[in-house]
């Protein structure tokens, strides 16, 4: 049973997105506190290289783990398959960006919990876009 849990895409998107969290998270807080990011200001600079950052990190999670087959050329992971990922993050990014993160931010949620939403609001749109279009097989001609 756990393997048949384990071999479900949805399940590993969640765990890898999960990682791709942790990593968000440390970073938010590492700029933040270790790195002296502590002004409204630059707490939202420390929100975008920490969702950059894991944003390519859950790209290569995901297309290690979770979107197995398809082509791993240069070509088309860096030229192709990366650019679409960070199109299809890009309208989670941008809300987390310029309206969940500074809202929340003015709302005096902590940086941890306000990631934490964000993560969760862009999830859902990340599966579906990464699996209807980043990480889709090219067809093949002749299959039914």
């Amino acid at each position: 049973m756990l393997t048949k849990i384990y071999n479900n895409k949805i399940v590993r998107f969640l765990i890898a997105g999960g990682v791709a969290f942790l990593i968000n998270l440390f970073l938010i807080y590492w700029f933040i506190d270790d790195l002296g990011f502590n002004t409204p200001w630059l707490e939202n600079v420390a929100n975008v290289i920490s969702i950059e950052i894991s944003l390519i990190a859950s790209f290569f999670i995901y297309r290690i783990w979770v979107w197995t087959g398809g082509d791993w050329t240069i070509r088309d992971v860096i030229l192709i398959q990366l650019p679409l990922y960070h199109l299809s993050a890009g309208l989670a990014v941008l809300l987390r960006v310029f309206l969940i993160f500074p809202f929340l931010n003015w709302l005096g949620i902590s940086p941890g919990v306000n990631t934490m939403i964000g993560v969760l609001v862009g999830a859902s749109i990340n599966y579906v876009a990464s699996d209807s279009l980043v990480f889709k097989p090219k067809n093949k001609s002749n299959e039914t």
